[in-house]
């Protein structure tokens, strides 16, 4: 389970990392690192061998759990902001309280974990230690923090369901809900099993047990395929206009050719292309304009490329109107 987890994560994490561009926002990206380290640090040899380096006392039980909850707080504002696009870079009451959660959660688990008695490494540290009312505490407040960011980002996806109702936005957004709703039921299923194995009811822990199987792997499904979506579907995007760039300018530079042939004023001088990601369609884009200026300065140019070559240049100008000059 912890593997299927972390491979979930660093997937999200290769996909977000590969497809960024410059001046998006970072919210995802370190939300999807923080909780990939903790999925990580939860693999039982990882775990095992990376507590036997912190002195053998579970240390590396909070550390994973402190980034899990630095992560999720980044994962519901990457949420809201992508909800919210117009709320980029203003400071929301949202901002303010889920930082003081954050801090107030991080601090209760560090005290609380200094008070429990845990002395040799374990791999199922609740289910070997949360007997201890402050092992329980301290599980419930990392918890309730989560389900509260996760509750508030699952609500916002909710009331602005309606300003993404196509594209791949609408099934990511609904992946995304799903995700917090998920995340929400498991919440309450942690609870609900903190409380019992204070009180000491086993029996009851097996059967929730099973079903925080069943939530958890839900949660991280619906979050880390509906997160990764946006991304993926824009890489993939681009790797087709690409190539179909690509193909139309191999088209069109024939007749290139034959439009400035002899105009030594007009040449398409690559070097003043810029090497970015949209070359190709820059490039594009200078050879239909001086195949446009030199039928415009010399009538003679319509009949040296003749109906085919203005037939291409119209394609290729059609091809050129429809695609994204945002930067990527």
């Amino acid at each position: 389970m912890e593997i299927i987890a972390a491979g979930l994560m660093v997937s999200l994490t290769l996909i977000v990392i590969t497809s960024r561009g410059q001046g998006k926002d970072t919210s995802i990206l370190w939300a999807s690192v923080l909780i990939s380290v903790s999925m990580v640090l939860n693999i039982s040899p990882v775990y095992v061998l990376a507590d036997a380096w912190g002195g053998g006392r579970n240390h590396v039980d909070l550390g994973a759990n402190l980034l899990l909850l630095t992560g999720v707080h980044f994962l519901a504002r990457a949420i809201h902001r992508a909800a919210q696009p117009a709320s980029k870079g203003r400071k929301s009451s949202y901002d303010v309280w889920a930082k003081a959660g954050l801090v107030g959660a991080a601090a209760s688990a560090t005290i609380l974990f200094i008070l429990i008695d845990a002395p040799i490494t374990s791999t199922s540290f609740m289910r070997d230690y949360g007997g201890q009312l402050t092992a329980g505490l301290y599980s419930a407040g990392q918890y309730i923090y989560i389900g509260a960011v996760m509750a508030t980002a699952g609500w916002t996806c909710l009331r602005f369901r309606k300003a993404w109702t196509t594209g791949i936005y609408t099934a990511a957004f609904a992946l995304v809900g799903l995700g917090c709703l998920s995340a929400v039921l498991l919440v309450i299923d942690v609870l609900v099993l903190d409380a019992l194995h204070v009180l000491g009811m086993s029996k009851a822990l097996s059967a929730l047990s099973g079903i925080y199987a069943v939530v958890n792997s839900a949660t991280f499904v619906f979050l880390c395929t509906g997160m990764a979506l946006p991304p993926a579907g824009r890489k993939i995007a681009a790797i087709y206009e690409t190539a179909r760039t690509s193909s139309v300018l191999a088209g069109l530079k024939p007749v290139w050719g034959q439009a400035v042939a002899g105009n030594t004023g007009l040449t398409l001088d690559l070097d003043v292309v810029p090497n970015r990601p949209d070359r190709r369609r820059r490039e594009l884009h200078r050879m239909i304009v001086e195949i446009q200026d030199s039928l415009a300065r010399e009538p003679e140019t319509r009949d040296r490329i003749g109906a085919e070559g203005l037939g291409k240049l119209a394609s290729a100008s059609d091809h050129l109107g429809r695609l994204s000059w945002r930067p990527r």
